[in-house]
């Protein structure tokens, strides 16, 4: 449909009849309304695609991708989110991230991708050898480009605005940080849209959205999976004065939805394995992805089962291994990857 501006709209030769300047321009808004096609869009987190060439590698997840690939190009929506975790490894492994990026350009719709800690390091903590750092940040870059951005998508009452942004440089003290912070605090409303979608790879947290920080040595996990508490609430202000009305997230491998002040909270699904299937009476690890539907000015949701997921058996140790304690001998496929180091 074709987008109307309503400042052309004030060329009195563009109004067709008789009526005043803001009947017409009355007219015309419905017209945009009643026009605006319904559209879809598709998020899929946590592929995991790996590589033979690496020291570990489960070509389960590869095949398991490739199910939801054929899947989503069945339902063919205008758009696909992709929500991190796109490789095993590809924070150290360049061969990684390239092969994720040629397979989601013959995709077919557009894609709009942010990093997870796969791509870019996990969540930072001075015990970690492979905690986000700027060497994982520019490695990332360098085949995806930037990581924070903010785009609009769909007509009329169905216009949607879409942001994501690397959750992970929050907290981590890192230059890359306080940019991100200037570029968030610059980021303002957009009334042209009905809704507006903020993806982010880390939960916003793990149980509640009040809930204290947790003990990483104590509680490693629910600290892993979501966002310290100040970091939580800053986002938060930051979402909710643009206007945000659902927040996707990946990462945890569990699908759950929770409603917050009005805001739609999707936990989504795993594509690769699943995880804390048994921590909320509400969660679901099934495999899958979710659709969206854009109508009427309203999103609506549904989880999209695997059609089936694979057994294929794999080798090389679970985790977040150090560089330093890799044996790329192993790979089933020479030469093998060359690392890149954190610095």
């Amino acid at each position: 449909m074709k987008r109307f501006d309503l400042a052309m709209v004030r060329n009195r030769d563009l109004i067709l009849g008789e009526g005043s300047l803001d009947e017409s321009i009355e007219k015309i808004c419905m017209n945009i309304s009643e026009n605006s096609s319904d559209w879809s869009f598709v998020h899929v987190s946590d592929l995991h695609v790996g590589s033979p060439r690496s020291y570990r590698f489960q070509p389960a997840w590869n095949e398991n991708w490739q199910t939801a690939r054929q899947q989503i190009q069945e339902i063919a929506p205008e758009l696909v989110l992709i929500g991190g975790d796109l490789t095993r490894d590809g924070a150290t492994h360049t061969g990684e991230l390239n092969l994720v990026l040629e397979d989601l350009a013959q995709l077919g719709p557009e894609c709009l991708i942010i990093p997870g800690n796969h791509e870019v390091g996990n969540k930072w903590s001075p015990d970690s050898s492979v905690a986000i750092n700027s060497t994982y940040l520019r490695h990332y870059h360098n085949v995806f480009g930037a990581s924070e951005w903010s785009h609009v998508r769909g007509e009329g009452i169905n216009r949607v605005r879409f942001t994501g942004i690397d959750a992970f440089k929050l907290g981590s003290g890192l230059a890359e940080e306080t940019e991100l912070r200037d570029w968030l605090d610059q980021l303002e409303a957009n009334s042209s849209c009905s809704n507006h979608v903020w993806m982010i790879h880390p939960a916003l947290f793990a149980d509640h959205f009040a809930e204290p920080d947790f003990d990483r040595t104590v509680d490693r996990v629910p600290w892993y999976f979501g966002l310290n508490r100040a970091d939580r609430f800053y986002l938060w202000d930051v979402m909710k004065r643009t206007g945000a009305t659902h927040v996707i997230s990946g990462h945890i491998h569990c699908r759950r939805h929770v409603v917050v002040d009005g805001v739609h909270l999707h936990l989504a699904p795993a594509t690769a394995f699943p995880q804390w299937g048994d921590r909320w009476p509400d969660g679901d690890d099934r495999l899958g992805f979710l659709e969206f539907s854009v109508s009427a000015g309203k999103i609506t949701s549904r989880f999209v089962p695997l059609e089936r997921t694979s057994d294929l058996q794999g080798y090389g140790p679970g985790g977040n291994p150090a560089v330093e304690g890799r044996d790329y001998s192993v790979a089933q496929e020479q030469p093998a990857f060359e690392p890149v180091r954190g610095a």
